[in-house]
């Protein structure tokens, strides 16, 4: 009786070793019995064939694959920056050196920085940035009793001595 009888394979069919490591072995065994194959041959028969299609379609290659991941994580790094910048720009949370607010100030034409300047200042852009933060200190001077407010006529330092 031959190998070929005691299995019950065809007769077109031939054997082929393989060398593996035993925890190779194992994680192959286990995925067999969680995956319902008839055999660890048949098993391995399977994957490989996967991966013969994968190669001719060009998903196996490594060194591509490497590349093709390198690609992918840039494109990612650049999508989560546009993001980032358009989440502040949305919430009103201004970066004064982004390069999306910077472009709204530039054009195909020179400009002086002073030039620059004077437009981000007139456009408010700069508002909601600044004006928070000086109200917020300018009512706890208040409260220190180091400023005071006159509706009309606006903040100014509260009269008498001031060391500084």
């Amino acid at each position: 009786m031959t190998w070929k009888d005691s299995t019950g394979v065809s007769e077109s069919t031939t054997k082929v070793q393989i060398y593996c490591s035993d925890d190779a072995k194992q994680q192959w065994e286990e995925e067999v019995e969680s995956q319902g194959y008839k055999s660890l041959s048949t098993y391995l028969f399977e994957l490989i064939q996967e991966a013969r299609a994968y190669r001719e379609e060009g998903f196996l290659s490594h060194h591509q694959s490497e590349e093709q991941i390198e690609e992918l994580e840039q494109r990612i790094e650049t999508l989560e920056k546009q993001l980032d910048r358009k989440e502040k720009r949305d919430s009103g949370n201004v970066q004064i050196d982004d390069p999306e607010f910077l472009y709204r100030f530039l054009d195909y034409r020179y400009k002086t920085l002073d030039k620059i300047m004077r437009e981000i200042v007139e456009s408010g852009a700069l508002d909601d940035m600044i004006r928070k933060p000086v109200e917020d200190q300018l009512y706890f001077l208040a409260s220190q009793e180091e400023v005071e407010y006159n509706r009309g006529h606006g903040w100014k330092l509260k009269d008498g001595d001031r060391d500084g």
